[in-house]
């Protein structure tokens, strides 16, 4: 079938085909498709994503070394990656792979950055937090986790000083 229902392709097909100005940029299964995109393009346009632009900072057989270029944030991936030391590479992890809680970090730490909440998205089964994580009010990253309790105020606030983490695993190195 042809869909421009995200949504719908994700729940019907057991591959799916992702077109950008009618070129084939990705066919894969859909689980494939969410946690492994093959571009910025397809991890943008399959579901919620944070895309941070980082450096290849270091890199060895058991991964890849990120700094963030807006954030004070280092990446500390387990992906191997053709990148060279030095090159402009996107960094994609999904909202729900981010951990937030209260705090702040502490210093030298990886895969985890300072920042303030501007944002909370309250929509019943989940929620959303959007924190700024650099100097430019773009400089953003959303956590989204489940609503498990029926705790009805969320311990995280409009203004909170949160810490951002997530796994070596969690994300993608996107080259283009």
């Amino acid at each position: 079938i042809v869909t421009h229902d995200q949504e719908e392709a994700m729940t019907v097909a057991d591959r799916i085909a992702v077109m950008d100005k009618g070129e084939l940029v990705q066919v894969a299964t859909p689980p494939e498709i969410y946690e492994a995109p093959n571009s910025r393009f397809v991890a943008d346009f399959i579901g919620d994503v944070n895309l941070i632009e980082a450096v290849v900072a270091a890199k060895s057989d058991a991964g890849t070394q990120l700094r963030a270029r807006n954030a004070d944030l280092t990446l500390d991936t387990d992906q191997v990656t053709d990148a060279g030391v030095g090159e402009t590479v996107w960094y994609a992890i999904r909202p729900e792979k981010v951990r937030i809680a209260q705090g702040r970090r502490t210093p030298g730490t990886v895969n985890q950055v300072d920042g303030v909440v501007w944002d909370i998205a309250y929509l019943g089964d989940v929620s959303t937090i959007h924190a700024k994580v650099g100097a430019d009010d773009r400089d953003t990253l959303r956590a989204t986790f489940a609503n498990v309790s029926r705790l009805v105020e969320n311990p995280i606030n409009w203004d909170d000083e949160v810490v951002l983490s997530f796994d070596r695993d969690a994300g993608v190195i996107l080259k283009g």
